[in-house]
């Protein structure tokens, strides 16, 4: 007993110093592929670094119009001041007196008004006529102050196209829903987007500068990736420690039940930590670090692993030691063992690197399990100690009896399953990531509800530009605008927020500055439009002035409009991505109504270095193309498995009387799936893997003829009566330890459940019905 004790002491601390000197990352940036074309592997970037992943939208409901107000003004301004956030916006938005100034100096070089005929005496007249009329109205402050200097008007064209389109009702210097009584905010986090850390702090800072405001009876709201991601790690989360805490009291009580012995427990957990350690230790050094996903479906995978001393103890006979025990089920334990790893082929032939992660953890968990029941377990306990299982119930141990040897039963269920397959087509592909989230439909109606309020773009559908330097990203952007008319015009898009809209590329910033003319020129211009108003003669000099100074300016950049024209910016830096040395251009599109025909015509655009990406479209791609290389690939390890068991049991019958079961029970378990509506996804080949796994187990304990290589002695290597009610336990503690899953709400964690609890007790029934009779070896 001390030695037991001893033992999971010193893999307890094992464990935790792993954890210690390299703990799980959460970064699920790390847990997704590069991407194997242009269009997924820009849009992997994109999820990992991209400003729409950082992008936080907030409602504040729940009190007066003033009070919402004041609410959100506070808020803002506290946002602002943490230094957390690269962008904050509410209705207190406006250009700062610099950043006007700093516009107003570059607005020829930035609008597209800017064109030779705009400073010729005809283009000029109508301009101050109207310069003239807007004086006598109330407008008169705003164009008495910018009116002389710009009569064309290219600065205040500028600032209503980049700030005057939003739908939002702005007052009281606070955003507002029209007729929602809602007052709205849009925050930008300056971390990755999918940085689990970075965005709940930009959460707990927005909540505290709420709190900080004395909301009273107000509430916030808020949404975007950031908090979905946040909800989605709270619900699996909690499932998780649900199911955990409820399977590990019953599969306690069960092998107490079973056994009465607490001294089993502590052997059942000694594999268990034993994988769990060697599993991470090995992931840890091939990859340098493990993913919390990884480990959490790697220790689930490595369930399987309960079976060993279970069988051990179980399968013990009375004249044997633990040791004799150990050596005498070994060639069957390493064989499962051996079987269990290689299936695990599909995993690491995915290209995911999450299923990889996982595929080398689960592996090297096994070999230590399978090493660890073999050659540490047995000396544990004092040979004297042994450990006896409660006799089944007298209907239980009958009904078992009854069912083996009765193969056309098993055949029959087989054949039911295919026949059902056949008939429904199967469980379909599940393609849509957004079934498997775990987000309530109320929280993603809501976000919804704010995109559309503050008018946010849904960044589904957008063209991708370059990569390049990041005057061509501008100068294709350019380019692109002209090219997209036809395809506005049949309606398949209502438009594109283009990078060119907010910065011109160098060249066309050159190219308006040469549409301005000589000074004399234009003087003589403006003199002959200004010929019979009422107008000073020297009232437009800053004009000239201005265009004068326009013609020498150097052309602005990225980093000098965001950093003289902050507000503005704002708007152009997410569609602005640069990774490396290379700079990329994003442009939303608004209004899509077919992406397969925009993505079409797109292509016929003869665009060099532009892309059409719909992110559902390519997201649906991606996950045929890996399920499919994962199908190949658990095919071949299928095969591989075969040969295996084949090779091991020497012979071919011996090894596909073993490999039926098994068979057999994976297409139960996706009759199960079809019948129930679910879809597979990846996590289902992983659920169906680890049943393939299990499954080994009971097919093998329970093989029709004991293996040749097992010593002979008149009952077998192992009892008929030990051997049914040994792997009926390994059974029940699977369904009692992943079963439950099931019941999660979890989309993904319920569809592991089903397809494990299907397959278990498929697996088992079936490998007793092609079982030999009781008293026939």
């Amino acid at each position: 007993m001390r030695r037991l004790l001893a033992v999971l002491l010193v893999l307890a601390v094992a464990g935790g110093l792993l954890a210690w000197r390299a703990p799980p990352r959460a970064d699920l940036v790390e847990f997704l592929p590069a991407g194997r074309t242009p269009a997924s592997a820009f849009l992997f970037r994109e999820l990992q670094s991209g400003a729409a992943t950082t992008l936080l939208l907030a409602a504040i409901e729940g009190a007066p119009r003033e009070e919402l107000a004041r609410l959100s003004r506070e808020t803002a301004a506290a946002l602002r001041a943490s230094g957390r956030f690269a962008f904050v916006g509410d209705g207190s938005l406006r250009l700062s007196e610099e950043e006007q100034a700093f516009l107003f100096r570059h607005r020829y070089l930035l609008s597209p008004d800017t064109r030779p005929e705009a400073f010729t005496a005809e283009g000029l007249r109508p301009k101050l006529e109207a310069l003239l009329d807007g004086l006598r109205s109330a407008a008169s402050p705003l164009l008495a102050r910018f009116g002389f200097a710009d009569p064309t008007g290219a600065f205040l064209g500028l600032a209503a196209g980049w700030l005057g389109d939003s739908r939002i009702e702005s007052a009281d210097g606070a955003w507002f829903a029209p007729g929602a009584g809602r007052a709205l905010l849009v925050a930008r986090g300056q971390g990755a987007g999918l940085d689990a850390e970075a965005q709940r702090e930009a959460m707990e800072a927005f909540h505290a500068a709420f709190q900080a405001a004395n909301p009273g009876p107000a509430r916030l709201l808020l949404s975007g990736p950031g908090v979905f991601a946040a909800a989605a790690a709270r619900q699996i989360r909690g499932d998780v420690e649900m199911i955990t805490l409820a399977s590990a009291a019953l599969l306690a009580a069960f092998l107490y039940w079973r056994f009465r012995s607490l001294v089993l427990l502590g052997l059942v957990a000694v594999p268990l930590l034993a994988a769990t350690v060697a599993g991470y230790a090995a992931t840890v050094a091939i990859f340098g670090s493990i993913h919390a996903i990884s480990l959490g479906f790697g220790m689930t995978m490595l369930g399987v692993t309960v079976d060993y001393p279970i069988l051990l103890v179980t399968l013990r006979r009375p004249e044997e030691s633990l040791p004799q025990a150990a050596a005498r089920i070994w060639p069957s334990l390493r064989l499962a063992a051996a079987a269990a790893a290689v299936g695990l082929l599909a995993m690491l032939g995915s290209g995911l690197p999450g299923l990889v992660q996982l595929a080398a953890f689960a592996g090297a968990g096994l070999v230590a399990a399978a090493a660890t029941t073999r050659w540490v377990l047995p000396h544990l306990l004092p040979a004297e100690t042994r450990i006896a299982a409660r006799k089944l119930p007298g209907w239980m141990a009958r009904s078992l009896d009854g069912l083996r040897g009765r193969p056309r039963w098993a055949y029959g269920a087989i054949l039911a399953a295919i026949a059902i397959l056949a008939v429904m087509g199967g469980p379909p592909a599940q393609r849509d990531l957004a079934a498997l989230s775990p987000i309530p439909a109320a929280q993603q109606a809501l976000d919804g509800e704010l995109r559309a309020q503050l008018g946010a773009p849904d960044v589904r559908s957008l063209f991708v530009i370059g990569p390049g330097s990041e005057g061509e990203v501008l100068a294709r952007s350019e380019a692109l605008a002209i090219a997209i008319q036809p395809l506005a015009e049949h309606g398949l898009l209502s438009g594109l927020d283009l990078p060119s809209r907010y910065l011109p590329s160098p060249a066309l910033q050159r190219e308006r500055q040469a549409a301005l003319p000589e000074p004399a020129v234009l003087a003589e211009a403006v003199r002959a439009a200004a010929q019979g108003l009422p107008f000073r003669p020297t009232a437009f000099a800053p004009f000239l002035s201005a265009v004068e100074q326009s013609r020498s300016l150097p052309p602005l950049d990225v980093a000098g409009f965001s950093e003289g024209a902050p507000t503005v910016s704002a708007r152009l830096s997410p569609l602005v991505s640069r990774h490396g040395p290379e700079v990329w251009g994003i442009a939303p599109a608004t209004g899509v109504t077919d992406p397969l025909a925009l993505e079409a015509a797109a292509r016929g655009l003869d665009l060099p270095g532009v892309l059409f990406l719909d992110v559902k479209l390519q997201m649906e791609r991606l996950l045929a193309e890996y399920g499919a290389t994962t199908l190949r690939w658990a095919l071949a390890g299928a095969v591989l498995v075969l040969a295996l068991l084949m090779t091991g049991l020497r012979g071919v019958r011996a090894g596909i009387g073993v490999a039926a079961p098994i068979a057999g029970a994976v297409l139960v378990a996706l009759a199960v799936l079809a019948l129930s509506g679910q879809a597979i996804s990846l996590f289902h080949v992983a659920a169906l893997l680890l049943l393939a796994g299990l499954g080994i187990d009971y097919s093998l304990f329970l093989a029709i003829r004991d293996a040749p290589h097992e010593p002979e002695n008149g009952r077998g290597p192992h009892s008929d009566d030990d051997r049914p009610g040994a792997v009926l336990t390994c059974a029940i503690s699977t369904l009692l330890t992943f079963g439950l899953l099931a019941l999660c709400d979890t989309p993904v964690l319920h569809g592991i459940g089903l397809t494990v609890a299907a397959g278990v007790a498929a697996a088992f029934l079936l490998a007793c019905a092609l079982s030999a009779p009781a008293g026939r070896a």
